[in-house]
């Protein structure tokens, strides 16, 4: 090692000496964490030392400087910790979102299958031929025409017999309704 080189170590040593505990309780003071406002402090030294041309000149203040880079450093710390909560609090929410709307799926497949269970039900309790015609106008898609035609009725029979079997459904499917959103 030159004499040069020696003597540009001993003015760091110097300077890090005179100035890591005032980086340092700077830094503890904004962090609140010891370890943290060390290692800041290393940080900013171990920057300082990589730019001699900043710390030789020993007639400049360099206490702003140093303290700006402190709190540069500090708030990209800061920073830091704000995108990893935010990250963490967005994970969260989609786990908690992902897992109410998968319980809510399973919920709403039970419910529909409640629900199919008592129309089937129901239409089993109706007149044969009403339950016919409803099935052929609800199930297989029949215009009220096409179902008189094959059943050989008026137009208004089938009419009617659709309107009397959508009442008893809807008798029942309000109160599956009520009864559902109850024990919810």
């Amino acid at each position: 090692m030159g004499n040069d080189d020696r003597q540009i170590e001993l003015k760091f040593q110097k300077f890090f000496t005179i100035n890591f505990p005032k980086v340092k309780n700077f830094a503890q003071m904004l962090l609140k964490s010891e370890a943290e406002a060390e290692d800041v402090a290393q940080d900013v030294f171990c920057k300082l030392w990589l730019q001699p041309e900043i710390w030789l000149d020993t007639d400049k203040d360099l206490d702003n400087y140093i303290f700006i880079m402190t709190r540069n450093i500090v708030l990209n710390i800061f920073k830091h910790q704000q995108i990893e909560q935010e990250y963490q609090d967005e994970v969260v929410e989609k786990t908690f979102l992902y897992e109410l709307t998968e319980k809510e799926e399973i919920l709403d497949n039970v419910y529909y299958k409640e629900m199919l269970m008592i129309i089937q039900l129901t239409l089993e309790k109706m007149p044969k031929r009403r339950r016919l015609i409803f099935e052929l106008s609800r199930f297989k898609g029949l215009s009220h025409k096409e179902i008189a035609d094959k059943l050989d009725v008026s137009i208004r029979t089938i009419e009617h017999q659709v309107y009397l079997a959508l009442i008893e459904l809807k008798k029942i499917l309000v109160l599956f309704i009520f009864f559902s959103n109850i024990f919810k």
